[in-house]
């Protein structure tokens, strides 16, 4: 997006239909939608719907980490994952 704040102050339908991911054409409404599906890192977004793995090398980035705070995602793109104590990878003390 050329401006974020500015997209902010749209109506919500016409905020859906901007483009956010150029190189792989997606939009703010397909970002909304992997977010409230449970997307909640960059790398979930990507999964998703592509957006931020194009050719440009991810200059959407930016844009998609300000909807993912927007939407109250505080989790960072490398934010380790969630261990069960009881797996049985884990090593037990002994």
């Amino acid at each position: 997006m050329d401006d974020f704040n500015e997209s902010m102050e749209l109506h919500p339908a016409i905020r859906g239909l901007k483009t956010v991911c150029r190189c792989n054409n997606i939009k703010h409404r397909t970002i909304e939608r992997a977010i409230r599906d449970g997307a909640r890192t960059i790398a979930a977004i990507a999964t998703k719907t592509t957006a931020t793995t194009g050719l440009c090398g991810g200059s959407c980035t930016p844009d998609v980490q300000r909807m993912l705070t927007e939407h109250g995602c505080f989790l960072s793109a490398t934010a380790p994952p969630q261990q069960n104590a009881d797996a049985w990878w884990v090593r037990k003390k002994q």
